[in-house]
């Protein structure tokens, strides 16, 4: 450690005070003595002898009780310091798993992959959970992830953009404008698509009613996030973080259980679906009739038998390749083998 030209001025202070005590100290002691005319050398000699015994004595003792003494205080805060140390440890993991992400996934726009790490960690986490749950501007690529799934969740729930909500449909067009597949294309071209879209969306998840019942609750979603919640982590999708910014697959983190995220966001859902009265469930025995009937509600206008088979065949030439990725997915996680072995289920989650 480098000296300052200050902390150099102390010392040499300190030590020129210290040599003129000392000094000072000495010459009155030898005066003091020297008044005394009875004193002989040797008496003299003597009690200079046993000044300096008692003195190592002294420095001896005083030593000893001072190591004692500085070697309680060192433990004294070395114990104090090792519980200050476990405690702000034990706080920042709380801490940690309270606020903080477990993994962050890079934004991106799809094309020969849709995010490997990403879709890497939802398909091995969807493969052990019971209940999965997506809330965003449109469900575009649930019924796909939910159809390719090996492992099939006891309960689904969605809540997304209705084909009615006129307002939030516009905010969400606007938003897109910035994707580059959008470049060029008036807002209105992109509202009637997003419209159709959305119909599109309903027909899909209609036609995972087999897997189990399908519970949709429509709402004004402002487009700023979405995300994909399982049993054991949520993944949270940032549609306007710095990074997302003209990308259509946006910047996302990953939170576990027991995060003030999942907490949070698993409190909201499940209140949505109690209070909200703008809500469709689709179940086994549904049958196209029903759905055309609920579309048409929900549309407020006529659907045709035609429009669900034009549905059907847009979904399916839309998420080929989304489809296909996945696929590929899981025959790489069955190489590597990290997809958990296939087990029975247990039920829905509440």
């Amino acid at each position: 450690m480098r000296t300052t030209p200050a902390k150099h001025l102390r010392r040499t202070l300190v030590w020129y005070t210290f040599g003129t005590a000392c000094f000072i100290a000495l010459l009155i002691g030898i005066v003091l003595v020297a008044q005394d005319r009875t004193l002989s050398p040797g008496t003299v000699s003597s009690s200079i002898g046993l000044n300096l015994i008692a003195s190592v004595v002294f420095a001896l003792m005083f030593t000893l009780a001072t190591w004692a003494q500085n070697r309680e205080i060192e433990e004294t805060i070395s114990e104090g310091f090792g519980e200050l140390v476990d405690r702000t440890t034990r706080n920042l993991a709380d801490s940690n798993r309270l606020f903080l992400p477990q993994k962050r996934y890079d934004a991106l726009n799809p094309g020969g992959t849709f995010g490997d790490d990403y879709n890497r960690d939802v398909t091995t986490d969807l493969e052990v959970s019971d209940f999965f749950a997506f809330s965003g501007p449109s469900a575009r690529y649930v019924a796909a992830r939910l159809l390719v799934a090996r492992h099939h969740p006891q309960q689904v729930r969605v809540t997304m953009i209705g084909p009615g909500q006129g307002t939030a449909i516009k905010r969400h067009a606007s938003d897109r404008t910035s994707w580059p597949r959008y470049g060029g294309r008036s807002i209105d071209d992109i509202v009637a698509e997003l419209r159709e879209e959305l119909l599109m969306n309903l027909v899909s998840l209609f036609d995972c009613r087999h897997l189990c019942p399908i519970e949709v609750v429509f709402g004004d979603h402002t487009g700023a996030h979405r995300y994909v919640m399982l049993d054991e982590c949520v993944y949270v999708s940032w549609y306007h973080s710095p990074q997302s910014t003209r990308m259509e697959m946006p910047e996302s983190y990953r939170f576990g259980r027991e995060s003030f995220v999942y907490s949070t966001f698993r409190m909201d859902l499940m209140r949505r679906f109690e209070i909200s009265t703008d809500k469709i469930v689709f179940r086994a025995d549904d049958t196209d009739d029903e759905l055309i009937e609920a579309l048409s509600e929900l549309a407020g206008r006529t659907i045709q038998t035609d429009d669900l088979k034009r549905w059907r065949d847009e979904q399916l030439r839309d998420t080929a390749a989304f489809t296909g990725y996945l696929n590929r997915l899981y025959g790489d996680l069955d190489h590597h083998e990290f997809l958990p072995r296939p087990r029975k289920a247990t039920g829905s989650v509440p």
